[in-house]
């Protein structure tokens, strides 16, 4: 077949031809299933309309690939790169539902080895092979025309981009209300487009990324301080749990039918807030936004790591800081300038057992107790879980732990039965409640010597297969609750509330009734070490409503009292 191909001889603007043709047929099917459910074809019009894409869809392809396909010496590889990278796209955007978006190609660029190990498999690779390799190789083998007149050459291209253009114009003023309709109401198309939606996010990515090194680091909070009760006061040790992949909807405090908290359910002092929403659907944006000053409808990453965070500020106050770090993702920039423990890295060998490098999460709990000790004063640790981050859901517990089955013992997610992902995502829930409830008895033999507390809050939820989305990722704007509700926990020792003035029984009603999110985060930790300072925002501070008032005392005569 190959030797055929080197027969044949096509000019650029053909090769570029060949290049849109495939891009719009074969190179998009998971768009074209999109399009074929969401185009209902019950008119002549609508079906013109229909057969109007492939066109569409050719025309603007054409145009764009036009100036890489002009560059002579990079055209055949730069094609074929992006003939691979489609294919691994389209693979997992047929297979789980995703969107390559700018989040997307974050989470691609700042994963490690271990992560993007747990997603191979042998249909990912025929994937990339049939619609990558193939077609590249394909490409490769074709021979191009440069001979010709410099003049004909540029008439050639002239021609092309302007016969197109003309196309492009006449479809789109004779469809024009449709293809308006299709865009307005499906935005998550623009998404499915390869290879525009890799292109346009990847360059979206590295241009945010060389703007945010090239900065300096600006100060946050330079007035920071904290209030003399709380530095003449008891120590406090807060360890907050940033969970991983944890949707709200699977805890069995929020109402979840199964027994997903056999640990913290029976306890009367956890108190589960019900409905919570993140910052976004991956940790990449959810992470940094939590501890960013900056509320979700605000949030920018370039600013977020310019500046000052959470654990920044505190620091800077005196609260001594630990980030114990399981997550294959990292911290995302967030602990760059605090302690922090790589435990994965330390290889402890009854918790680092996995096949893919990665740890159980009670490796998070392996000597704690010491590295609290050397601790003085107040004190914040955070434990960044694995969680349930998948595919790989089965190798998030140790198998002891097992307690719903048949499960799900696979990265092929997709081609299990229902009961059996579900079984193993709940498996990996029923491993964090154990987790936690360590975490409390661990702070507990503490609670003679500091006021003690535990936080708990997922970073993103996840989609198992509803209206066939799998796993996490998806633009916000078009997120399933699956992906945005997320558990928070909390747990406080009688002398901690007691010292921080905490009501409760209010908190515990405002975290039945009252809707939170990643936005109460950074003033509600501020506010719990009675940090004050200009950027404080009580309004935010989920505690402040239950906070009692400070009772003075007076022996002053008044007339009341004689």
């Amino acid at each position: 077949m190959f030797q055929r191909l080197t027969a044949v001889r096509l000019n650029p603007v053909q090769l570029t031809w060949v290049a849109a043709l495939f891009f719009a047929t074969i190179g998009n099917f998971a768009l074209w299933q999109t399009l074929w459910a969401k185009v209902e074809v019950d008119s002549l019009h609508s079906l013109l309309f229909f057969i109007s894409l492939p066109v569409f869809l050719f025309c603007i392809l054409n145009l764009l690939l036009t100036p890489v396909l002009a560059l002579p010496y990079l055209r055949k590889p730069l094609l074929a790169l992006l003939l691979v990278i489609s294919a691994g796209c389209h693979y997992f955007m047929l297979e789980y539902g995703v969107l390559i978006d700018r989040s997307m190609v974050q989470n691609f660029f700042e994963t490690n080895q271990a992560e993007l190990a747990s997603y191979f498999s042998i249909p990912l690779l025929l994937a990339i092979f049939g619609l990558g390799v193939l077609p590249a190789a394909a490409l490769v083998a074709l021979r191009a025309k440069e001979s010709g007149r410099p003049l004909q050459i540029v008439l050639w291209w002239l021609g092309n981009v302007l016969v197109t253009l003309a196309v492009l114009v006449a479809v789109t003023l004779v469809f024009y209300k449709d293809y308006a309709s299709l865009l307005r109401n499906n935005r998550q198309i623009r998404d499915q487009v390869l290879p525009l939606n890799f292109v346009r996010s990847a360059n979206g990515y590295l241009q945010r990324k060389y703007s945010a090194k090239s900065q300096p680091l600006r100060a946050v909070a330079e007035d920071a301080a904290r209030t003399v009760a709380a530095v003449d006061g008891r120590p406090k040790l807060v360890i907050a749990v940033v969970g991983e992949t944890a949707r709200a909807r699977n805890f069995q405090l929020n109402g979840y039918p199964r027994a997903t908290n056999p640990s913290l359910a029976p306890r009367q002092d956890v108190i589960s807030f019900k409905h919570v929403s993140s910052c976004g659907t991956a940790t990449a944006i959810s992470l940094p936004c939590m501890f960013s000053r900056m509320p979700r409808a605000q949030y920018d990453e370039v600013r977020a790591a310019t500046e000052d965070n959470l654990v920044d500020i505190l620091q800077r106050t005196g609260v001594q800081i630990l980030w114990r770090n399981n997550n294959n993702g990292g911290c995302k920039g967030v602990c760059e300038r605090v302690p922090t423990d790589d435990m994965p890295t330390l290889k402890i060998a009854e918790e680092c057992v996995n096949r893919d490098g990665t740890c159980y999460d009670e490796v998070l709990l392996h000597q704690l107790g010491a590295r609290i000790d050397a601790m003085r004063g107040d004190a914040l640790i955070v434990l960044h879980q694995m969680g349930s981050h998948g595919p790989t859901y089965f190798e998030r517990y140790p198998t002891e732990t097992k307690v719903f089955s048949p499960i799900c013992d696979s990265n092929q997610i997709q081609k299990c039965s229902n009961e059996a992902l579900v079984n193993t995502y709940d498996n990996t829930l029923v491993y964090t409640d154990r987790m936690l409830g360590k975490t409390i008895e661990l702070l507990r033999r503490y609670s003679g010597q500091r006021d003690v507390a535990m936080i708990y809050v997922s970073d993103h939820g996840e989609s198992l297969g509803e209206r066939g989305i799998y796993l996490h990722g998806t633009p916000y704007i078009m997120a399933p609750d699956e992906q945005t509700q997320v558990p928070m926990l909390m747990w406080f020792s009688p002398e901690f509330s007691r010292s921080a003035r905490l009501n409760l029984s209010c908190l515990r009603a405002n975290a039945d009734s009252r809707s939170y999110s990643h936005d109460n985060f950074y003033h509600s930790m501020l506010g719990l070490f009675d940090v004050r300072s200009s950027v404080y925002r009580p309004e935010l501070d989920l505690f402040s409503a239950c906070r009692e008032p400070v009772r003075r005392f007076s022996s002053a005569v008044t007339p009341e009292n004689g």
